[in-house]
């Protein structure tokens, strides 16, 4: 800032006779300078959010005017599907005629029964430990996300203002040389 001050002074000295017409070409030159430096700031900042720059934010938006208007066909499909899945298991019981038949039979579906359940707790332990697989990786790839999301914020407030508030800066001086000339 202080360099620009100090060109400021040498066109003034430089031009004594024309110092109203310096103040009112710096004035002018630095109020654009200044607004297309918080322009280019502002176009950053759109960059690093929604992945497109400011100029074709700008054309998108002629595009949308109405005097611009274009016939849009717009074809609808769809697709439909439908899954079971299931598991049965059917057993055959023997006639028994005396007790310790009916003894060996009730002892034979005990452990089958055992068997089912040992084979039904196994398949629940491995899809537990798919879906516990399955959230790890979901929750690290979100806090991927997070991290990525709080750098882009953190150099759109601390990184873009410094920018911002030096072409601001211009624009007042600007500004201010042009009434003082």
């Amino acid at each position: 800032m202080a360099l620009i001050g100090c060109a400021h002074i040498f066109a003034i000295a430089q031009f004594p006779s024309e110092t109203a017409f310096v103040n009112k070409l710096t004035g002018t030159f630095l109020q654009i300078f200044g607004g297309l430096i918080v322009l280019h700031s502002v176009d950053t900042n759109l960059g690093l959010f929604q992945k497109h720059s400011l100029a074709t934010a700008v054309v998108a938006w002629v595009r949308e005017c109405p005097i611009f208007v274009r016939n849009v066909t717009i074809s609808v499909s769809g697709v439909a599907a439908c899954a079971a899945l299931g598991s049965a298991t059917v057993s055959v019981t023997r006639a028994a005629a005396t007790i310790e038949e009916r003894v060996a039979e009730v002892e034979r579906r005990l452990d089958e029964l055992r068997s089912e359940v040992v084979a039904q707790n196994k398949a629940i332990h491995i899809r537990i430990e798919e879906v516990k697989s399955e959230l790890s990786s979901t929750i690290s790839s979100n806090q991927a996300a997070i991290n990525k999301l709080s750098e882009q914020v953190e150099k759109a407030t601390v990184g873009g203002f410094k920018q911002q508030a030096f072409g601001v800066m211009l624009v007042i001086y600007g500004a201010t040389t042009n009434v003082f000339a």
